[in-house]
């Protein structure tokens, strides 16, 4: 067995991410076909360049100047910008065709559980010391990805790090299919909440999510553009699935002077989800149950193989492995 594929066996391999993209991106064209919405092409510029660089780097450390845990981030980096865009893509051509908003409904059941989400966004506005790190973690959900790219690579944890890249595009597919099962606008906007009642929490995001989610479903978007494309989902909430996903990642990242810190970031995002985010309490629940499903499987599908019939060992070479370190 080649180094590589003993490399594989202990450490995994991106063959289910390239899978999964590539899924996403099939149901990006099925959507085109049935109802077509053009996508202004000048926003694959960037992309395409930032892809030919990294594609580039990972070629170059894994067959001139061999460092697998160079290769490796590269390629991370490198899936975090095509699930990103055509993720968004997709979210946005799904959620043209949603049913009624269940909006009351989530209300409703967010106060079953008791939560009171009026009086807890109050009494964080009140409090700036409470509001101030909230609003800062809500808003550092992709640095801290990339961070937690970079410490899993260069401490050359990638059997962590291909799991958490892998959960996260999961997560992302599965919640992306779900949303338009369960259209809804946010809190701030069903309860018409103007930025002004509550200056310290991220009021104005809520409405630009509403004007995209109203004009999709409308028909008022003629033309999709990389650069102006944003989350419009609510229910499940990725932001706090990723969240927990990366929470996971820092505290697998054998770090400590990263790890902790990491992991109380990712806690406080999670926290921050209703609260700046406007989400309803159910929606970061079901984030959450999906990050764990999403983890349970991503630990078991970095193993998987596609279009790659397996070597067979000779015995020799079997009973040589068996004792290899």
């Amino acid at each position: 067995m080649t180094s590589s594929r003993f490399s594989e066996r202990r450490e995994g391999c991106d063959h289910a991410g390239w899978v999964l993209i590539a899924f996403v991106l099939a149901a990006v064209g099925c959507a085109e076909l049935w109802k077509p919405l053009p996508v202004d092409p000048r926003g694959f510029l960037n992309l395409g360049i930032a892809l030919t660089a990294l594609g580039a780097a990972a070629t170059f450390y894994r067959t001139v100047r061999r460092r697998e845990n160079f290769s490796v981030m590269c390629i991370a980096l490198a899936q975090v910008l095509l699930f990103s865009a055509f993720g968004e893509i997709l979210s946005y051509l799904l959620s043209r065709n949603g049913g009624p908003l269940w909006d009351s409904t989530f209300t409703s059941w967010d106060k079953s559980l008791g939560f009171d989400w009026y009086s807890t966004i109050r009494w964080v506005d009140s409090r700036p010391l409470v509001a101030a790190p909230l609003t800062v973690a809500y808003a550092s959900l992709i640095p801290q990805v990339v961070v937690l790219i970079l410490t899993l690579g260069f401490g050359s944890r990638l059997k962590e790090l291909r799991t958490f890249m892998l959960a996260a595009m999961i997560c992302g597919t599965i919640t992306i299919l779900l949303s338009p099962l369960f259209p809804a606008l946010n809190q701030f906007a069903y309860d018409h909440i103007v930025p002004a009642a509550f200056p310290r929490l991220n009021v104005a995001d809520g409405y630009r999510e509403l004007r995209d989610l109203q004009a999709l479903r409308s028909g008022g978007i003629s033309i999709l553009r990389l650069r102006d494309l944003q989350g419009i989902i609510a229910f499940p909430s990725y932001h706090a699935g990723l969240a927990a996903i990366t929470l996971w990642g820092f505290w697998k990242s054998g770090i400590k002077w990263i790890g902790w810190p990491g992991a109380l970031l990712a806690m406080t995002t999670i926290l921050s989800t209703p609260v700046d985010g406007g989400h309803y309490l159910v929606d970061v629940i079901a984030g959450l149950a999906l990050a764990a499903c999403s983890l349970a499987l991503a630990k078991r599908a970095i193993f998987w193989r596609f279009g790659v019939r397996p070597i067979k060992a000779s015995p020799f070479r079997r009973s040589r492995e068996a004792f290899a370190p």
